[in-house]
C-alpha cells in the first residue's frame, strides 16, 4: 500500500543519499589535486625565479624493481603522473636570494632538459621555501592540477549548499511528521 509521507521522507533521504556520495567523489578529486595544484599556485603566484646549474642526467627508465621502489616512495603521486616513470631525472643546483644553495631532483621529459655545456636551467622557487620549487619552463604540468582543484572546490561548496538546504527539508519534514 502506497503512503505519501513514506515515499516523501524516502526521497529526502534518496537527495541526501546522492548528496554524500557526490561530496565523497569532490573529496577524492581534491585529495588527489591539492598538493600540485596549490605548487602551481603558490609557484605562480608568489614565485621567483633563479638560474640553476644541472648537476646530472639520470636515465632511470625503470625496471620492475625501480618501478615499485619508485610506487612505494609516493604511491598517490606515481599513479596520478605514470607518465613521469618514461621521464629522465634531473639534479639541479640553484641558489636562492638570500639564502644558501639548493639542490633538488625533478622528472622532466627528455625533450624539456637543454643539453647544453652550461647546463643552465630556469628555476621557479618560492623565497619563503626554496625546496618548493619546478623547472620554469615545465611549471604548467600543474595547471590542470590547480585546475580541477578549483572546479573541486566550487563543486564542494555548491554540494554543500544542497546538503544544507536537503537537511533542513528533511529536518522540517520530520518535525512536521511528529505533529500527526
Amino acid at each position: 500500500m502506497f503512503n505519501p509521507k513514506e515515499a516523501a521522507e524516502d526521497s529526502h533521504a534518496l537527495n541526501m543519499a546522492i548528496l554524500f556520495f557526490a561530496a565523497c567523489a569532490i573529496l577524492f578529486s581534491i585529495y588527489l589535486h591539492h598538493d600540485s595544484g596549490l605548487k602551481y599556485w603558490l609557484l605562480k603566484g608568489f614565485g621567483v625565479s633563479a638560474p640553476g646549474r644541472v648537476l646530472v642526467i639520470i636515465d632511470d627508465t625503470p625496471d620492475w624493481d625501480k618501478a615499485m621502489a619508485h610506487y612505494r616512495a609516493s604511491p598517490r603521486n606515481t599513479l596520478k603522473n605514470i607518465e613521469d616513470w618514461a621521464n629522465e631525472r634531473i639534479v639541479v643546483e640553484f641558489e636562492p636570494i638570500d639564502a644558501a644553495p639548493v639542490i633538488l631532483d625533478f622528472r622532466i621529459k627528455p625533450g624539456e632538459i637543454i643539453r647544453e655545456t652550461t647546463g643552465a636551467l630556469n628555476i621557479t622557487y618560492l623565497p619563503l621555501n626554496p625546496k618548493i620549487a619546478f623547472p620554469s619552463r615545465s611549471l604548467h604540468k600543474f595547471s590542470l592540477d590547480s585546475q580541477i582543484l578549483l572546479w573541486s572546490l566550487i563543486a564542494g561548496l555548491v554540494v554543500l549548499f544542497f546538503a544544507i538546504r536537503a537537511g533542513r527539508k528533511w529536518a522540517g519534514f520530520r518535525t512536521r511528521l511528529r505533529r500527526y
